[in-house]
């Protein structure tokens, strides 16, 4: 089992950068040259070039070092178990040659001088656990000789030792087995090789099983070449790894050291050769965008001194002098431009004053004859009126409702001209919408009742009143209900319905016509303008766009929702008496 060794990566964060406003856009600051990414949070984050170069520098020096540092790490501990390897190797050799010698004078051993035989307990087993006692004693090393079947309970084998023992049964090839065991302190360094039957070794371990050997222990019947046992050497490793904690110690100083001046080093190079130049090409560009032009000298010489920037330099003065020129030439234009739109504008407004007063003298001059006209046919059709032929009756009625819609165009245009000049004003009270559609059905009514259309109307008896002028809401109303019945095939169907949302009272206006295409939506609103769908039907296209005129002027607003085949919707607001006030 190995350590497991990591390095972990400096978490680096970049500073947020500044940023100014300069003719409506963010620019960086002169010396602030700035990336841009964005946060977590989506907030953007402003990251210099010269933060970025040295994020990736310190993040390859960082990565290289701790790689390196890693892998000699791994080299040092490789090293480590393969030195514990050949002490271990070294230390079974000399034990096993010492049982190999023991076992080939046993004879001489247990013989006295005279050849009389006398066992002497000195067999290869007793020397070596002997051995291993004063090994132990004389150094923190351990060895002894183990089996899976044992003779005495202090050669009893471990875990580590059983599956040992298991592997040199099921591979008789295999010289070695190496490992650890323990953890800390306590972890120590495993070292195991077998033990082959040899000829010496028969007397004790050979056939016949089961007889008494010279020890008195029963004989276990190998054969020559078979596994006898094995030795195991336990080796502490806590030297080893102080020296290795030791070794990493002083590497991971000298690495941190070392980084830290290069980072200091490349820092100083990249502010002096990289981040300095760029700045002050910044900071040039920044004072051109302010509109001066004037590049300061040492800015230049400081700038020239380099290979990269000096051709920079003479592309940013030339681009310089070119801007000033066009900035000479885009003042004059501008100036020119803008003299020719306050022409336009004054031509504008004396055109509009001119039209409105045409407008307002024009409608004065046709009110007095229009209105002797009506009476004149009102007279004339009065019961107390001379006697009239039904040919000459039907004709005057034709003269007086031809005037009145003529009186009707005229004050509408009145209005309309009014509304623009803004001298409407509006004599603002606590208006109830209900009374207001009850006098303008008792108006249309008649008019839907000829065309056999059916007017309904339904407002909340809770609605709240609203801000306005009784008599524009009035015109509003007749002319949206108007308009409605005037579009509605015979037979169909008309609806109002009122709400209050808020501060505000929605009134719609529904009809079941033709209805209207999305893009003439905003045309219908527009003076003497008329849908295309409406082109071949009576009218003059005042109604709406006085409509929308009135409605704006109480802070209101109107729309249209409608679509071909589907009929139409007329909808404008009027705010509550006592809410907010609002501005057309």
């Amino acid at each position: 089992m190995w350590h497991e060794w990591c390095i972990s990566p400096w978490s680096l964060r970049a500073p947020k950068g500044q940023a100014s406003r300069f003719m409506g856009k963010h620019v960086a600051e002169p010396y602030d040259l700035t990336m841009n990414t964005t946060a977590p949070g989506g907030e953007p984050v402003h990251t210099s070039i010269a933060t970025k170069f040295m994020i990736g520098v310190t993040a390859a020096l960082v990565t290289v070092l701790g790689v390196n540092l890693g892998l000699d790490i791994r080299q040092q501990r490789a090293q480590a178990e393969e030195d514990l390897r050949e002490q271990a190797r070294m230390v079974a050799t000399q034990v096993i040659a010492m049982r190999e010698f023991i076992a080939r004078n046993q004879d001489r051993i247990n013989r006295d001088s005279h050849g009389h035989f006398e066992f002497k307990y000195l067999n290869p087993a007793a020397v070596g656990r002997g051995v291993g006692q004063i090994f132990a004693e004389m150094s923190d090393y351990q060895y002894k000789q183990t089996r899976l079947q044992v003779r005495m309970a202090e050669n009893m084998p471990d875990a580590f030792e059983v599956e040992a023992l298991r592997r040199f049964a099921s591979h008789p090839d295999l010289a070695e087995v190496v490992g650890y065991t323990g953890s800390g302190q306590d972890r120590v360094f495993r070292y195991m090789v077998p033990l082959k039957m040899e000829a010496s070794c028969l007397p004790c371990h050979g056939p016949p099983a089961g007889e008494p050997d010279i020890a008195g222990y029963p004989k276990e019947g190998l054969q020559v070449g078979e596994l006898a046992g094995a030795l195991s050497i336990t080796i502490p490793t806590e030297r080893f790894e102080a020296r290795l904690t030791q070794s990493t110690r002083s590497r991971a100083t000298v690495i941190v050291l070392a980084t830290g001046l290069s980072l200091a080093l490349i820092g100083f190079l990249n502010h002096q050769l990289v981040a300095r130049p760029l700045a002050a090409l910044a900071g040039v560009t920044r004072r051109i965008g302010q509109g001066r032009w004037e590049v300061p000298e040492e800015v230049v010489r400081d700038l020239r001194a380099h290979q990269e920037t000096s051709p920079l330099v003479d592309a940013i003065q030339a681009m310089s002098d070119e801007l000033q020129a066009l900035y000479r030439n885009l003042e004059q234009k501008v100036a020119e431009r803008t003299r020719q739109l306050q022409e336009a504008h004054a031509d504008l407004e004396a055109l509009h004053r001119s039209q409105t007063e045409f407008y307002s003298a024009m409608t004065h001059e046709f009110r007095t004859p229009l209105t002797s006209i009506i009476g004149f046919s009102q007279l004339l059709l009065s019961p107390g009126g001379d006697p009239l032929t039904p040919g000459q009756r039907e004709h005057l009625k034709d003269i007086l409702e031809s005037a009145q819609r003529l009186l009707q165009l005229v004050n509408d245009l009145l209005d309309a001209s009014r509304l623009q000049a803004g001298q409407m004003p509006l004599r603002i009270a606590a208006v109830d919408l209900g009374e207001a559609v009850q006098e303008a059905l008792a108006v249309v009514r008649p008019l839907a009742q000829q065309r056999e259309i059916t007017v309904t109307c339904h407002i909340p008896a809770d609605l709240p009143l609203v801000a306005a002028d009784d008599l524009r809401v009035l015109q509003i109303l007749l002319n949206l209900l108007s308009n409605a019945i005037k579009f509605t095939q015979v037979g169909g169907e008309v609806a109002l319905t009122a709400e209050a949302r808020s501060d505000l009272v929605q009134v719609s206006v529904r009809d079941n016509g033709p209805g209207i295409p999305p893009e003439d939506h905003e045309v219908i609103f527009q003076l003497f303008r008329r849908g295309s769908a409406h082109e071949r039907t009576g009218g003059s296209g005042l109604g709406l766009a006085l409509a929308k005129l009135l409605v704006e002027l109480h802070g209101g607003r109107i729309w249209v929702e409608s679509r071909p085949g589907c009929g139409s919707t007329f909808h404008f607001t009027l705010p509550v008496h006592g809410g907010e006030p609002r501005c057309p």
